[in-house]
Formats: C-alpha cells, structure tokens, sequence
C-alpha cells in the first residue's frame, strides 16, 4: 500500500457515506446482542470507525435529505425490515441505534 492509499483510508468519513459504511459493516448482518458486543470490542480495539458511525448518525438525522434516502438506509445498508418502512420510521430506527451507539461507547 502506497503513502496515497493509506491516506485515502485515513480520511474519516462523513454523513451519509460514513453511515452506509457503518451500516454495511457493522449491522447488516447482526442483531442487537452481536452488535453491542461487537462496538463495546471495537471503541478498545479501534474507536475511529464506531466513532465516524456515530458522528455520521447524528449528521444525516440533523440533515434534509430527499424522500426514501432513510427508508433505503435502513432497508438495504442495515438489511432490517421496519413495521414502519417510510422516512418516519426509519429515522425512529436510526436514532434508536444512535442512543444505543452511544450508551455502549459511554457517550451518551
């Protein structure tokens, strides 16, 4: 790996693409019990990636994003189908696992 690749996975992600990263990555597969212990080993291990899901999290539900942007999060990046699979009940989900992301890392 060259000097210009590394600081290519060096650059923190942001918003949207940290958050479909996040997702992909860490809840996608995963239920709450796998998820939690997973983050809990991760802010130890290595915090920088919980750490831009979280801030990405807050970022994109601070945000005004186009119709069907959260419901598709939801859907397809965290693989997770909602009673509720409008925005409204997308973002119900996604702040209900920031406050978890949160509690978890002890940043709440």
């Amino acid at each position: 790996m060259d000097e210009r690749e590394l600081e290519k996975r060096l650059v923190r992600l942001r918003g949207g693409e940290a958050v479909r990263e996040f997702l992909q990555t860490y809840v996608h597969d995963s239920d709450r019990t796998q998820l939690e212990a997973t983050v809990r080993h991760m802010v130890v291990v290595n915090p920088f990636t919980i750490d831009t899901g979280i801030d990405g999290l807050a970022e994109v539900l601070a945000m005004q994003l186009a119709p069907g942007t959260l419901a598709r999060l939801v859907s397809h990046d965290a693989n997770r189908d909602l009673d509720d699979p409008s925005d409204d009940g997308a973002r119900v989900w996604l702040a209900a696992l920031l406050r978890d992301l949160q509690a978890w890392c002890g940043s709440s």
